[in-house]
């Protein structure tokens, strides 16, 4: 299993990635505090679904775990786990976690 250092190294390129693919100034070195979605976030929804597709299929290839971010408990929650880099890391490792 990954621990957080790993998830964070995959986050934070995928999300530098993203910030080439959409020219997103804000995010082309995004570190933890970075905000993704919602209040100050550099993402609209497609390019948040982007974002979570790319993770979703880095982590099945990088640790075989095929894991759901965009789920009912994601979208239910008081704080959106998209907030910003570190609230999608701690998601990502409470998925990748509960699979095992």
């Amino acid at each position: 299993m990954p621990d957080r250092i790993e998830i964070e190294a995959l986050v934070l390129k995928s999300v530098s990635q993203l910030a080439e693919d959409f020219e997103l100034t804000a995010l082309e070195k995004p570190h933890l505090q970075s905000p993704l979605y919602g209040e100050g976030g550099a993402l609209d929804s497609m390019a948040l679904v982007n974002l979570i597709a790319d993770i979703e299929e880095a982590v099945a290839e990088s640790y075989k775990a095929n894991i759901v971010l965009a789920d009912d408990k994601a979208m239910s929650e008081q704080q959106s786990p998209f907030r910003n880099v570190d609230s999608l890391i701690d998601a990502l490792l409470e998925r990748i976690q509960s699979k095992n």
